[in-house]
């Protein structure tokens, strides 16, 4: 296999199991907006919003804290051989001494608390 050291659904949102990854794992996860399948699936959402007054933002907002998605995040070495279907979204680092756990291109993204807390009051 491709030795993914941690494998999640993402059914809460991207950046919310992103985090959880994260914090579980002790990484920080920077995710690349511009990485393919983010930016296809923001550009889809896009077009399909054509006409309701909703734009790139709002879509952009959607893939990174939507839930109910039907898709795994993981994090495999450098240099695997990804498992059919994976696509690279961002790297795994270091974490610091205290900070974001994700980061969206460098920094804190927009909509970070987003997605679904199931113990939230």
């Amino acid at each position: 296999g491709a030795g993914a050291a941690a494998l999640m659904d993402v059914s809460d949102g991207l950046l919310r199991d992103a985090g959880r990854i994260a914090r579980a794992s002790g990484v920080v996860l920077g995710l690349r907006a511009a990485d393919v399948p983010l930016a296809a699936w923001a550009a889809e959402l896009t077009t399909s919003c054509r006409g309701t007054g909703l734009g790139a933002a709002q879509a952009r907002g959607w893939v990174l804290t939507g839930g109910e998605d039907h898709a795994l995040l993981g994090c495999f070495p450098p240099r695997a051989a990804l498992p059919a279907g994976f696509e690279v979204v961002g790297v795994v680092r270091e974490a610091g001494s205290a900070g974001p756990l994700v980061l969206l291109d460098g920094e804190v993204p927009t909509g970070a608390g987003g997605g679904w807390d199931h113990f939230a009051g």
